[in-house]
């Protein structure tokens, strides 16, 4: 899952030899994009994962199971367990 506030675009600059640009511009326009949208297609695989991972998998069958499972009574006592100071 991939949780994002806010879309906004940010510059980065990556230093290269003209022949690595333009091996990248190539490979980009084989598939119809544009080197910002070749090399995003590479790192998005990695960066922004859909599945979540294995601890977060194991704890959401926990919940439909119903293991596991604390129960509170109140907000403060909530914040107790989670040990968590809303204050900050």
């Amino acid at each position: 899952m991939c949780a994002q506030s806010k879309t906004y675009k940010v510059k980065i600059m990556i230093e290269m030899s003209e022949y690595e640009r333009d091996y990248i511009k190539r490979l980009a326009n084989k598939k119809k994009m544009t080197i910002n949208e070749f090399i995003m297609s590479y790192l998005n695989a990695h960066i922004f994962q859909d599945e979540p991972n294995i601890e977060t998998q194991k704890a959401m069958l926990e919940v439909d199971e119903r293991k596991n499972l604390t129960s509170c009574n109140s907000m403060e006592e909530f914040w107790q367990v989670a040990e968590i100071d809303p204050n900050e």
